[in-house]
């Protein structure tokens, strides 16, 4: 008997219809805090790359934002703000924006609020690679029951001093069986090496 929730329930099989990455080996360049807002860099980084595929996608996603939801991926999530706050602690002043920001939620928040997405979210703080396969379940399952039209994949990674956030666009596939899962496997790809990798 198989484990994986997806082999007794039937299939609604997706398909990719966007895709953006940004990578960098200086997320804090990708940030936009402001005097009102303050988000971890991998919580923009996050941002960003949603932003490239929805751009990418057929489908204005901004217009359909009810019907819009996101799934994203970080095993660092806000770990860098988190460290702030504690270095921060002894001296006594902290601002409440950053414990806002501290929340590993962010990385899925912050692209819904700055792209106006207001379908279901889910924060999963895991390595990709593992993620996936329950990433893709939610996404099904989400748009099977109609909590939305489009899911976001979106996976943050590291690689020594490289940071990636990629992104997908997943819709029903409206195609009849068989149909391929779609191959998602480029959201847990390697970082580029630093020389590699550009802002």
């Amino acid at each position: 008997m198989s484990d994986d929730p997806r082999a007794t329930a039937p299939r609604h099989p997706l398909r990719t219809t966007g895709y953006g990455e940004v990578l960098t080996t200086d997320p804090h360049s990708h940030s936009r805090n402001g005097s009102s807002l303050f988000a971890d860099p991998v919580a923009w980084l996050m941002t960003e790359a949603v932003a490239r595929a929805a751009a990418d996608c057929d489908t204005d996603l901004t217009a359909a934002g009810d019907h819009v939801g996101l799934i994203a991926i970080s095993d660092l999530c806000t770990m860098d703000t988190m460290r702030t706050i504690a270095r921060a602690t002894p001296r006594g002043r902290l601002s409440p924006l950053k414990f806002a920001g501290a929340n590993p939620g962010s990385v899925a928040g912050l692209p819904c609020i700055r792209h106006g997405f207001r379908g279901p979210t889910l924060a999963l703080a895991m390595p990709p690679a593992p993620a996936l396969p329950a990433a893709l379940a939610m996404a099904e399952g989400w748009i099977a029951r109609g909590s939305a039209r489009h899911v976001l994949i979106a996976a943050h990674r590291r690689d020594g001093d490289a940071h990636g956030a990629r992104a997908y666009v997943l819709e029903s596939a409206r195609t009849p069986q068989p149909s391929t899962e779609p191959d998602l496997s480029r959201l847990a790809a390697p970082v580029p090496a630093p020389a590699a990798a550009g802002r």
